[in-house]
């Protein structure tokens, strides 16, 4: 079984009621860096190339804590990047849980400009062709950037190749993160925050 993983945003209504809301990283640094062949203003999108990484920049993500100092597992921010915890990093490192990279992120109070550097970005490095084409929906535009648009509820992964992997992303549409039922255990055993999963078929 794979699962959809996303920002647990069911909870943010909840928790602010209770007190009990976590930090959101609500601006950044992302739109300022000037990286390698990246222009500036797109480095936001290095996370959905399949590249190598090195000489990390800078990265900085700001947040108030006015309004939460909480630390959740995985970061909710602006960019809707898959930021961790170290913790989180070094139970996937534990688990064995391959096929990621692990950058720094500097977290910015800006009320008292304390850093925090307790989380990282989770880079997955696995593209992979994973959907299953003959089973999904999808319209396909060879003439604008070699697009395909998959259908919701209508998007099946190929069990075959997907079982390789606990984490990747699919080469034809690469904004989703896709992972296994061994990550969501592993996320539920130890009650993380901030992590939401959708069954995928």
């Amino acid at each position: 079984m794979f699962y959809k993983l996303v920002f647990d945003m069911d909870r943010i209504d909840d928790s602010i009621k209770d007190g009990t809301n976590t930090i959101y990283a609500e601006t950044t640094n992302l739109d300022e860096i000037i990286y390698l062949d990246v222009k500036k203003g797109y480095f936001d999108n290095i996370i959905l190339s399949e590249r190598n990484i090195v000489d990390w920049p800078n990265a900085e993500f700001y947040y108030s804590s006015k309004v939460s100092n909480l630390e959740s597992d995985y970061l909710l921010n602006v960019k809707r990047w898959p930021i961790i915890h170290v913790r989180v990093m070094e139970k996937f490192e534990e688990m064995g849980i391959k096929g990621l990279q692990y950058f720094p992120i500097k977290l910015v109070d800006v009320v008292t400009n304390n850093i925090n550097n307790n989380y990282v970005l989770m880079y997955i490095n696995n593209f992979i062709d994973a959907f299953d084409m003959e089973k999904s929906k999808y319209k396909y535009n060879e003439k604008k950037y070699n697009l395909y648009t998959f259908i919701p509820q209508a998007t099946y992964l190929n069990d075959e190749v997907c079982s390789q992997y606990d984490i990747f992303r699919c080469s034809k549409s690469v904004a989703a993160i896709y992972v296994s039922n061994k990550i969501k255990e592993i996320v539920e055993e130890n009650n993380w925050i901030g992590f939401e999963f959708y069954e995928q078929p």
